[in-house]
């Protein structure tokens, strides 16, 4: 009898280290309820450089209302010379879109209104108001700066905006930031400052004031202007902006600051002229984790 019981012991006891070596075993492979799933909490459409072919700019929009975007943010060069026709025709694509969108003017847009001897920004502020602005939306801060002229580079309240950059930047640790309220205004400059707490800040402008491999940068051609992007690069990189934005060169391509601190993407030209990759836009995808991706996109 005892010889039995002590058997059956050590049968029960071998059944039990296999189940709890086998319950161990599937802990290591099976996911854990408890992990968070990383989720797209935001979606944005960047577009650049369509100068007049204003079809392939409302098939780009087409286009991204079937991925979902939030919003638009644009980049600049919507025309060949800056007319008040020409950029009205513009407008008429992005609101028949009846998408969100931020805008940002380039060089070419400023041709008409220099040329006849009035403030570059004229006609387009006429068309699409003032460019500059600053919001924060799901704890990401974007800063649209209008860097566009050739001549003059930054204004004033340009680099004002800029002063704002990361004030309000958390950690990704940090308690999670409220949804955002536009808030303050400076007087007539109209661009307006974020004030809630925001783990990521993307700055966008038409030109980029550093490229590894291209000459063709914000100041190639003025030296007061190249001094405003060196002072940019180096803004950029002391206020630590997670990713800046740009179009003008007509070529998607991803690179880092000179320091290695920001990370900077030129987006590809919306616009089939003078075009190696061919008409294109980009989507940027923020995650639930604040991990973010940008998908560079051919026009259908």
């Amino acid at each position: 009898m005892k010889k039995f019981l002590l058997l059956a012991l050590v049968i029960l006891a071998v059944v039990l280290g296999y189940s709890l070596a086998k319950s161990t075993e599937q802990d290591k492979t099976s996911p854990k309820v408890s992990e968070k799933v990383k989720l797209p909490i935001l979606r944005v459409g960047l577009v650049a450089d369509s100068e007049d072919e204003d079809d392939l700019l409302t098939k780009a929009l087409n286009q991204m209302k079937g991925t979902g975007v939030n919003f638009v943010i644009g980049l600049g060069d919507w025309t060949s010379v800056g007319t008040v026709d020409q950029l009205e025709a513009a407008k008429r694509a992005f609101d028949k879109s009846s998408l969100v969108y931020y805008l940002t003017p380039g060089d070419h847009d400023l041709w008409d209104s220099r040329n006849r001897g009035e403030e570059a920004l004229t006609n387009y502020r006429q068309v699409f108001g003032d460019p500059s602005q600053s919001f924060t939306k799901n704890g990401v801060q974007f800063v649209i700066l209008d860097n566009s002229d050739i001549y003059s580079g930054i204004s004033e309240q340009g680099w004002r905006l800029l002063d704002s950059l990361g004030v309000t930047k958390v950690t990704k640790e940090s308690k999670e930031p409220k949804e955002p309220n536009l808030s303050k205004t400076f007087g007539s400059f109209g661009f307006s400052v974020a004030s809630d707490s925001s783990k990521l800040t993307f700055v966008f402008a038409h030109k980029t004031p550093f490229h590894p491999q291209s000459a063709h940068v914000m100041g190639e051609n003025n030296a007061e202007v190249s001094r405003q992007a060196r002072k940019l690069v180096d803004l950029l990189e002391e206020k630590k902006v997670d990713v800046f934005f740009s179009g003008d060169l007509h070529f998607f391509a991803r690179f880092n600051s000179p320091a290695n601190v920001v990370k900077m993407t030129t987006i590809g030209a919306v616009g089939s002229e003078r075009n190696f990759q061919g008409p294109r836009f980009a989507i940027l995808t923020v995650f639930s984790d604040y991990s973010w991706e940008v998908d560079d996109v051919e026009i259908q």
